[in-house]
């Protein structure tokens, strides 16, 4: 029996992730207005990042939960679109799309409309 062991075996790489097919991880992001509060959602619709700034801090904690609430929101809905925009290019068919009610462009930007007080043009 050989009791040596060749370490570099082991150290091919062959059992990591190809990096030409993985893929980079979605991250969608979205803003108020004046960019005083951003939440940002992976793939999942999980929070994964957020952004305060010491303006927005200083509206004090209702105005800033509220606010961190109503952004996480719509990043969440953003990452349900995200889902929507992957499953229509991986070919998917609409009625199989339609039936995990993701969120159309339309939709979304109607609900970001909304939360912002804003009026289509």
């Amino acid at each position: 029996m050989n009791d040596e062991f060749d370490y570099e075996d082991t150290e091919d790489d062959l059992d990591g992730p190809d990096p030409k097919t993985t893929a980079a991880p979605q991250v969608h992001e979205v803003f108020n207005p004046d960019h005083t509060v951003g939440v940002a959602c992976d793939r999942d619709g999980e929070i994964v990042g957020l952004h305060i700034t010491d303006e927005a801090r200083d509206n004090g904690d209702s105005w800033l939960g509220a606010e961190i609430l109503k952004i996480a929101g719509l990043a969440h809905a953003k990452s349900r679109l995200g889902l929507r925009r992957e499953m229509e290019t991986n070919g998917a068919r609409s009625y199989t799309v339609d039936s995990f009610g993701l969120p159309t462009e339309a939709a979304y930007q109607a609900m970001e409309d909304q939360a912002f007080g804003l009026r289509p043009a």
